[in-house]
């Protein structure tokens, strides 16, 4: 153990309020549910997370965040029942046309998200919460994960403080602070005795470069902001590194973590 107890839960919520990354709201998820649905409805990240998984057929699934059917979709084909939440409507409406689609009825979804209350919900064996891991408070969100699921936990959260490759941050002169990295989250179910296992998953990453006008768009949306200074070195950046060298923005990495529900005596 640390010689002195080190509050990891407090330090992620005072390094989380001081980060330029906010988490955005259900209005702005509402508003990209449509532009973001095919391109996260199937992806070869879909296909590595759930191969990382221990799934019964008999599996109750708790999808937290899920979007337009990520993840809930496949899980609904391989486990009894996907219980789907998102505190964004419109993405639950691109998971039931998804769901309609691929002719799944095995998918009950509810308009809540991690600041709701969850006592109504069924019996749950596993949580899962792909990518959605933008909270105030890590310790509580990981641990209502924990309470819920009987058997294990499965999330994925960004590798690295800046969604925006920082060559990029960099060039454009943006002063931001870095988000809280994933080494928060083995660290604080430690505290409670769950020994998290962690792997990684690479994907493209967020930031659209096919054209200028995507590419400050895309740089926009993760910042949250650009000054008019900023949005033109970002032209500039695409216009001598992406058009001209093909230097496109680095891919991220998701840390993968999971867990059992059932702490271990240490």
């Amino acid at each position: 153990m640390f010689l002195e107890p080190i509050d990891f839960a407090q330090m992620y919520v005072n390094h989380k309020k001081s980060t330029i990354f906010k988490g955005k709201d259900h209005n702005e998820w509402d508003k990209k549910s449509k532009e973001l649905a095919p391109s996260m409805q199937k992806s070869a990240y879909v296909d590595e997370f759930i191969s990382k998984m221990e799934i019964d057929p008999n599996d109750v699934i708790l999808d937290i965040g899920c979007g337009p059917g990520t993840l809930a979709i496949p899980l609904a084909k391989k486990a009894k029942h996907v219980i789907a939440i998102d505190f964004s409507k419109s993405m639950l409406e691109e998971l039931e046309k998804y769901a309609k689609k691929e002719g799944i009825e095995n998918i009950s979804t509810y308009h809540i998200g991690w600041d709701d209350d969850w006592s109504f919900l069924p019996d749950i064996d596993i949580a899962v919460a792909s990518r959605s891991m933008e909270v105030s408070d890590m310790q509580s969100a990981l641990f209502k994960m924990s309470y819920i699921a009987k058997k294990a936990c499965y999330l994925t959260y960004k590798v690295g403080g800046s969604y925006v490759d920082m060559d990029i941050v960099n060039y454009i002169q943006k002063p931001i602070v870095q988000k809280p990295d994933y080494w928060y989250i083995p660290l604080i179910l430690y505290t409670k005795q769950y020994l998290a296992k962690i792997d990684y998953i690479a994907t493209k990453g967020s930031i659209k470069s096919y054209t200028k006008e995507s590419f400050v768009e895309s740089l926009r949306w993760s910042f949250g902001s650009l000054t008019e200074a900023e949005e033109e070195k970002a032209k500039e950046y695409y216009e001598h590194f992406i058009a001209k060298e093909q230097k496109h923005p680095k891919p991220f990495s998701w840390a993968f973590i999971s867990w059992k529900t059932t702490p271990l005596e240490l």
